[in-house]
């Protein structure tokens, strides 16, 4: 793993973990976490595909070149491309079929987890509406940055990584050490907390 993605992902996994260890998040906070959690996921998956294509990559072209067109793909096309082009081993068994068919909602999930992210950096209003005598109203934003909205980014990360580590498991062209490595520094999910508070 290169030092900067893995300088980005421990570094955003130590902010998630710190952040949901307080007693209560505020507003900020729950800000940095939705974006710190963001930046473990994308830079995982992009550093993880980076490491499942190029020793597939059998053309006399520049690796340097190739990992740039690489990084050009985003990480939730990158993640499509994987769960519709690789061949997984599905052997034996409806249940892994069932499951594979199951998990290929990780796609669709990827766009709902990246929506907050996404309205955070493009500056999309965090804001409520107080009117006399009726509930407050208040914006997309404002209700994914709630405990509820957190706790939603959360479960979605979860199944996100548990597809995908489901995939990689039924990869028959990667070793048992790849595996492992893979799960361990892309797809673990063991900084965050088993419910939160």
């Amino acid at each position: 793993m290169a030092s900067e993605s893995s300088y980005l992902i421990e570094s955003r996994k130590k902010v998630c973990a710190e952040l949901l260890s307080k007693d209560e998040l505020s507003e900020p906070d729950a800000i940095e976490f939705c974006i710190s959690l963001h930046t473990v996921l994308e830079v995982s998956i992009n550093s993880l595909f980076r490491d499942l294509i190029l020793p597939e990559i059998k053309k006399a072209v520049n690796e340097l070149e190739i990992r740039e067109n690489l990084d050009d793909i985003s990480f939730r096309d990158k993640v499509t491309l994987f769960v519709y082009t690789s061949k997984f081993n599905l052997d034996g068994a409806g249940d892994l079929v069932r499951k594979a068919t199951e998990y290929h909602s990780i796609i669709n999930e990827l766009k709902r987890f990246a929506e907050i992210r996404n309205r955070l950096i493009h500056g999309h209003s965090v804001s409520s509406i107080f009117i006399p005598g009726k509930k407050p109203a208040h914006s997309r934003t404002r209700r994914a940055l709630t405990k509820e909205g957190l706790k939603e980014q959360i479960k979605l990360y979860r199944h996100i990584l548990e597809g995908l580590r489901f995939y990689v498991d039924r990869m028959d062209n990667l070793t048992g050490n790849t595996k492992k490595y893979s799960k361990e520094n892309y797809l673990d999910d063991s900084f965050l907390p088993k419910e939160l508070s």
